[in-house]
């Protein structure tokens, strides 16, 4: 049996992926519906990876990933391996790659860390090997089960995209009368632990809004998708998200007065709101430390905190908000990225 990849802490999808999987390609089955412009899509990360944003709680376990990746012969994938396990667990579970199922055993089954990793790694290793070395396609099959590689072989050349991968959540979900279906974002939100060569978007902008961060990598965009921690599908994302790391500093905007100084563990976590005009409102989320306090004014440019992965968070970044009122009606909500002339 193969390892079948969870949504991070929440295991959606069972044993029964691999075996739907394999039984797509013995019986041939054709699904008509798969969109033409699925090829034509570009992935928003390539490069070489460096460590970046991992807990502490997993890069203890670095001299685990570094054997058993030598040992399977893909030292190259190393950060990538850690990666992944802040996404299938942030080191807060005993079975850190929730490699079990792999195993042909219920999720959390494995109770040391180290059998998990090496579990973990191997298993990812035959899945790379099934996917002819493609690092994107290898991910999103460690998450969706080796039906996802076989689905990119019929209807996109073996090439991995986002929305093939949502093609074939959405497939799956109505085939087998399931709310959820894998992580159709699990490689953006794997990614999110890595730095780059090149950020996904480097700029000025062009607008009254300066960018909150000296250097950008968008990560999420505003608007429907699928939520990185429960899993609901056109879940409202009221923001934009930056990849960041905590030693930057959140960069206010505008000029402004600062409302909401607040510190929570939910939710947004830590977040700052700055008032710029009468309708007009930016919110910075999941900070690490708040740098201002309420009733403070602040000029474009100033650091209102430094960026974090407080709250409802899957790692480090900044969820950016632009309002024309307090609160969280989606009506009062705009899109960030064209309010900064992105």
């Amino acid at each position: 049996m193969k390892k079948l990849g969870c949504l991070f802490l929440i295991p959606v999808v069972g044993m029964g992926l691999l075996f739907l999987g394999i039984m797509m390609t013995v019986t041939g089955e054709n699904d008509s519906s798969v969109n033409e412009d699925i090829r034509d899509e570009e992935f928003m990360y390539e490069g070489d990876y460096r460590f970046n944003g991992v807990s502490p709680e997993i890069e203890r376990y670095r001299p685990f990933f570094e054997k058993y990746a030598k040992e399977n012969g893909i030292e190259d994938h190393t950060e990538i391996l850690m990666a992944m396990t802040m996404q299938e667990s942030g080191g807060r579970l005993a079975d850190v790659m929730q490699s079990s199922e792999s195993l042909g055993l219920p999720v959390n089954t494995i109770t040391d860390p180290e059998e998990s990793i090496q579990q973990g790694v191997y298993y990812f290793s035959t899945v790379l090997e099934s996917a002819g070395g493609d690092t994107k396609l290898a991910l999103q099959s460690y998450n969706m089960g080796h039906g996802f590689i076989d689905y990119a072989n019929k209807y996109n050349n073996g090439e991995y995209s986002q929305a093939l991968a949502q093609q074939f959540s959405d497939h799956m979900k109505q085939r087998l009368g399931w709310n959820v279906y894998g992580d159709p974002n699990y490689i953006d939100n794997v990614y999110r632990y890595l730095d780059t060569n090149e950020p996904d978007y480097v700029g000025e902008g062009n607008s009254e809004w300066t960018l909150p961060l000296k250097e950008i990598r968008i990560t999420s965009e505003f608007g429907p998708r699928t939520h990185p921690i429960t899993g609901e599908v056109n879940s409202f994302h009221g923001g934009l998200d930056f990849g960041c790391t905590p030693s930057d500093d959140i960069l206010s905007v505008k000029d402004g007065k600062v409302v909401e100084a607040i510190h929570s563990n939910i939710g947004y976590g830590n977040y700052v709101t700055v008032k710029h005009g009468d309708n007009e409102f930016s919110r910075y989320a999941h900070l690490t430390s708040i740098g201002v306090r309420n009733g403070q004014s602040v000029n474009q440019g100033d650091s209102v905190g430094t960026c974090g992965t407080t709250g409802s968070s899957t790692g480090n970044h900044l969820h950016l908000e632009h309002m024309t009122e307090l609160g969280q009606p989606h009506n009062a909500k705009k899109d960030p990225r064209k309010t900064l002339g992105l």
